[in-house]
């Protein structure tokens, strides 16, 4: 939740980089809470790499999980 609030409160579209905060969105994304374009994993010479993912909006009802669940 604390990464769809830190979405919600900047403009968008916008690129999400590193490996754990492309999963957040991936399972953001499953959700529903979120619209994602998120590239495979690349293959390298040491192990993988994750190139960014691009956040293009926040759904309704990612926009009321904000609502229902604000920061403290």
């Amino acid at each position: 939740m604390y990464l769809l609030h830190r979405l919600a409160a900047q403009q968008l579209p916008i690129a999400v980089t590193g490996g754990e905060h492309v999963d957040a969105v991936r399972v953001l994304s499953l959700a529903g809470h979120i619209k994602a374009s998120i590239p495979k994993p690349v293959r390298t010479l040491d192990g993988f790499e994750q190139p960014a993912a691009t956040v293009s909006e926040i759904t309704s009802l990612g926009r009321s999980m904000l609502k229902r669940f604000p920061l403290k």
